[in-house]
């Protein structure tokens, strides 16, 4: 007598039903945690961006730019020193004698930023510490509609995130559910 050790077809095919069965269950539940990470990930991006540049206009009494890349927020934003003088408006163009102070990266190709028409380009901080105006930035999922975060900046400059599940749903109707 011959001792094989091994596994019967049998055995073989019921641990593959389970494994099946099991990632069927698992993976939108995965890739829903994902998405929300991402969200999470980027909102607080902007918030770091936003703290920054509110820290820093106090600090060294001029404006601090917040602005796009490229003229959309998907594709990252930068931080600098707006050295312009008297009445002259920032702008979102870093120039050759302002000094860049962070530089964010995009965001993963399956989120969108939702903003207020006054954040098209930019956002800035007077040396008071307070914001050009106040909004809402809404990080968006293009797969998963129903999760999002916003950073929400008041007019004295202070900022907080919002998300699907501390806000009520019309928040949600009017940040980043696409209008039918």
């Amino acid at each position: 007598m011959n001792n094989v050790k091994g596994f019967t077809l049998t055995e073989l095919l019921m641990v593959l039903i389970i494994i099946s069965v099991t990632l069927a269950i698992g993976l939108p539940n995965f890739q829903s945690l994902i998405i929300s990470s991402r969200l999470t990930s980027s909102a607080n991006a902007m918030v770091s961006a936003l703290q920054l540049a509110r820290f820093e206009a106090l600090k060294q009494q001029k404006n601090v730019v917040i602005a796009n890349k490229n003229g959309q927020w998907e594709n990252g934003w930068i931080v600098f020193i707006d050295e312009k003088k008297g009445s002259q408006a920032p702008n979102n163009q870093l120039d050759s004698n302002e000094f860049m102070l962070a530089n964010f990266d995009a965001l993963h190709s399956s989120l969108v930023v939702k903003i207020p028409t006054s954040y098209k380009n930019y956002v800035y901080y007077d040396k008071y510490g307070r914001i050009n105006d106040n909004g809402t930035f809404s990080f968006c999922s293009s797969s998963v509609l129903d999760d999002f975060r916003s950073v929400v900046i008041a007019l004295t400059g202070r900022v907080h995130i919002e998300s699907s599940t501390t806000k009520p749903a019309a928040k949600y109707e009017t940040n980043c559910k696409i209008a039918t």
